[in-house]
């Protein structure tokens, strides 16, 4: 059974720099940065050829503080610490269609 998601919109989340997994790794510049969970389809692929295979974990869509938008594999992302800055103006105006 596929793993379900952990991390919400609008979550502030951590990019790992390395021990994330073999799925959807994130680009270089963006490994250990800071970004904002997206909005993305979350829907119930069980039974369709859209299905996740056993052990390969969700993804999101991540705006990075960059302004640049990734898919990157659950296993390489970690909540922000509590100590992180907000987002920049750009990522709480959603970048994206809403």
């Amino acid at each position: 059974m596929p793993r379900e998601h952990i991390y919400k919109v609008d979550q502030r989340v951590k990019v790992k720099i390395r021990d994330g997994g073999v799925f959807r790794s994130p680009s270089e510049g963006s490994k250990g940065g800071l970004g904002v969970i997206a909005p993305q389809l979350f829907q119930d692929w069980t039974g369709t050829f859209l299905e996740l295979e056993d052990g390969v974990p969700p993804e999101y869509y991540v705006t990075m503080d960059s302004g640049v938008t990734e898919t990157i594999s659950e296993d390489w992302l970690e909540p922000a610490p509590a100590d992180a800055p907000p987002a920049p103006p750009q990522v709480s105006a959603k970048p994206w269609p809403v």
